[in-house]
């Protein structure tokens, strides 16, 4: 959705007479001329860079058909703008439309960075950004907001998009509004924001920023019920109850000032709430005002003439193996309950503990930093055992039963479970050659020299049917082959797994924990549960995306599932039946099972600590090369992932979904 700036012309202008500036001094350096050129290019290249290979209003067709109504784009002005006196309420409701429907990619920010927005390729479009659609007539936003990334010409990759047609799941007027919602709001961050000095934090100037700001979350009155609360999940924070899940106070107690500032500052991690940085100090400080004015236990507590004591975080200790031996107890005893054996977030208890609907979420999976609501350092990690999360199952540790160096051993412990930072993404997957057979079993040793490549998911959100909370939010990827034979390697946490699967592979729940001493029972008390052996109602799936065949032009399918022009070969596993299926699909909802003949794709799984293991195989030819994607070397074949949690009734179009990644073989 975002276009080629006018200024790109006169970049180009300068760089072609740029050798004309090149005369240099006596001293071998650029002159005047020639330091004012190389200082704009360089300035100004970013938004060449920025804007490359986007579609111009010149790409603009002159007229779209929408539900049956053709629409002239040319000189196409937004109605709503004729009638100034709703102007405000119409930006409000059209906040409203964008908080329902874009917010999870393009963010609370307008730029881009929303929870989904660095899940897709190419990344959704940053509308602070000065060369973005609010530059640009307001037919262009009409027409790329009804037709989507399909929509594109395709010298633009439309297939790539994740970008959805709207045109079937809003009205023409909400289109509208959420225009004067972008183009009102998106020049408030970024390089146009406004600079002016704010006034004293004030709770009236806290009002008013919350009502323009927040309120969208966290509603009018601050309660958690804005327009995209039942859209988030945590959901948003309800001010009027003055809990605040990241204190630096004792469980129970309200947050200190600094606290919530930090909150606004840095948002929360993972989640649909962002940081407010750009704000200006003063304004986030009203806003901590405002807050505490929407809760009665901070009145009191000022009443009462009561100070805080915020919990202090004591001198690093050094990291020995002896820590780590008591910390891996330690949390085995304490935390694997809700955590799981590998911080999977598959403990034994945890099933009793969620509850989406009721916003009990899932314990945080510990192989994963770079979600934790405070963060990942040593320090943090200590605060939040020591502190416990507000309005979670996640309790304090009590000095009474754990001293400071036991908090050290568990976060010396936790820190093991996880990579050191999130792994990066690549746009390309690389098959290993080898010789002999290719692996078979997701523990065969010859993965280990495999390299892994990390694939991030988001929901699927296009379609109406949707998945807005994916527990799937990644998967880990190898491939090999021995230039007869392709052997595809995937693992994915997930805390569930479908009960019927160990009937035919091995699966390796988290145990129950051995309870320290404190929080024993007599044998008679404990309560007798046998693992149920009847398949969930939605199985848990995978399923891998080529086309049905590499096109030499670089031209893909749309990569979500293709479409009538354009199918797609998927190889899907289920787990129950514990075995791999190969379809051919033309759209989102229509996929074809091939006959029993070709069907050629060989599975093993496993599951382990929260963790699915998959190795799918198959030859890298096959005789129906019109429905089955065939595996030439050194060429980029395009490959997608969907998945399927199946326990939180994620089946057809709700499930996570990748973008497309290029498979090369060596």
């Amino acid at each position: 959705m975002i276009a080629i700036h006018p200024r790109l012309i006169a970049i180009k202008k300068l760089w072609k007479r740029f050798p004309k500036f090149m005369k240099f001094n006596s001293s071998g350096l650029p002159g005047f001329r020639a330091a004012c050129a190389i200082t704009a290019f360089l300035t100004l290249l970013p938004v060449w860079a920025h804007s490359a290979n986007l579609p111009s209003t010149g790409d603009m067709p002159e007229s779209i058909t929408v539900q049956g109504k053709t629409i002239a784009l040319k000189g196409l002005k937004n109605p709503l703008r004729q009638n100034p006196a709703s102007l405000s309420k119409n930006i409000k409701e059209g906040g409203e439309v964008y908080f329902r429907k874009c917010f999870f990619c393009h963010g609370d920010h307008l730029d881009g960075k929303g929870l989904f927005g660095n899940h897709f390729f190419p990344p959704p479009a940053d509308f602070t950004h000065q060369t973005s659609v609010t530059a640009l007539p307001e037919s262009y936003s009409y027409w790329r907001i009804m037709k989507g990334g399909q929509g594109l010409p395709e010298k633009y990759s439309p297939w790539d998009s994740a970008m959805p047609a709207w045109e079937n799941q809003l009205t023409e007027e909400e289109v509208w509004k959420v225009i004067l919602y972008i183009f009102a709001k998106a020049s408030e961050k970024g390089p146009l924001a406004k600079t002016a000095i704010p006034p004293e934090p004030t709770v009236e100037r806290g009002k008013e920023i919350h009502d323009e700001k927040c309120s969208y979350c966290h509603g009018d009155s601050g309660k958690g019920d804005g327009p995209s609360a039942k859209y988030s999940s945590p959901q948003p924070r309800n001010f009027s109850k003055s809990h605040i899940k990241i204190r630096s106070t004792p469980f129970g107690k309200i947050p200190t000032d600094q606290d919530i500032f930090d909150r606004i500052t840095l948002g929360m991690p993972g989640t649909t709430m962002p940081g407010w940085s750009h704000l200006p100090a003063s304004d986030r400080w009203s806003l901590v005002l405002y807050i505490k004015s929407l809760g009665r236990k901070f009145k009191r507590f000022v009443d009462k003439g009561k100070k805080h004591a915020p919990v202090v975080v004591p001198e690093l200790p050094p990291f020995t193996l002896e820590s780590l031996a008591s910390g891996k107890e330690l949390f085995l005893q304490n935390c694997s309950g809700c955590h799981g054996v590998m911080g999977r977030s598959d403990g034994a208890s945890t099933h009793k503990i969620v509850d989406l609907d009721s916003d009990s979420i899932w314990p945080r999976n510990l192989s994963k930093p770079w979600n934790f609501r405070r963060g990942n350092s040593r320090k943090q990690l200590f605060m939040t055992l020591r502190t416990g999360l507000s309005t979670t199952s996640m309790p304090r540790f009590s000095p009474r039963i754990f001293n400071d160096q036991k908090i050290w051993d568990i976060v010396h412990y936790v820190q093991t479970l996880s990579p050191s930072q999130k792994p990066t993404v690549k746009r390309t997957l690389a098959a290993k050659a080898m010789t002999g057979e290719v692996p078979q079993y997701p523990k065969d040793p010859a993965w280990k020299a495999v390299e892994p490549y990390f694939i991030p998911l988001g929901g699927q959100v296009l379609n109406s049917e949707k998945s807005y909370f994916p527990v799937v939010d990644n998967i880990i990827v190898k491939a090999i082959h021995n230039n007869d034979e392709i052997s595809i390697y995937i693992h994915w946490d997930d805390p569930t797994y479908d009960p019927i699967l160990a009937k035919t592979t091995s699966v390796e729940p988290s145990p129950a924990p051995p309870l320290p001493e404190h929080l024993r029972v007599e044998e008679s008390e404990k309560e007798e549960t046998e693992q149920s052996v009847e398949a969930q109602e939605f199985p848990d799936a995978i399923a891998v995306q080529f086309p049905n065949s590499v096109d030499e032009s670089g031209r893909k399918p749309y990569f979500l599932n293709g479409d009538s022009s354009h199918p797609v070969n998927l190889w899907k596993w289920q787990s129950n039946p514990n075995d791999a299926l190969e379809m051919n699909a033309t759209g989102l909802k229509n996929w074809t099972p091939q006959p029993k003949e070709d069907q050629l794709v060989f599975s093993k799984s496993a599951y382990r600590y929260g963790r699915y293991f998959l190795v799918l195989n198959r030859k890298l030819k096959t005789r129906d090369a019109d429905n089955d994607i065939q595996f030439p070397m050194n060429v980029k074949i395009p490959i997608a992932f969907n998945v399927w949690d199946g326990s939180q009734g994620e089946e057809g179009t709700k499930k996570a979904i990748s973008s497309w990644f290029d498979l090369v073989l060596e």
